[in-house]
């Protein structure tokens, strides 16, 4: 089932780890140190949002394509 990311990008389960997801664009695992800049940025402001008292990211709603 796939997982929609702040930075608007799609990630899948990999299947080869077993136990992450993987961005369909960057081909990043989510979450790791090679993530893009840009993606991190977005998942740290939504962490930022979510200490403020304000609605955080929801990564375990996943999205129906």
């Amino acid at each position: 089932m796939p997982m929609k990311l702040p930075c608007g990008n799609i990630a899948r389960f990999d299947t080869q780890s077993g136990c992450s997801y993987r961005c369909e664009t960057c081909f990043a695992t989510v979450g790791s140190v090679g993530m893009p800049r840009e993606c991190r940025k977005e998942m740290d402001k939504w962490k930022l949002l979510e200490s403020l008292g304000g609605k955080g990211w929801d990564y375990s709603s996943k999205m129906e394509l």
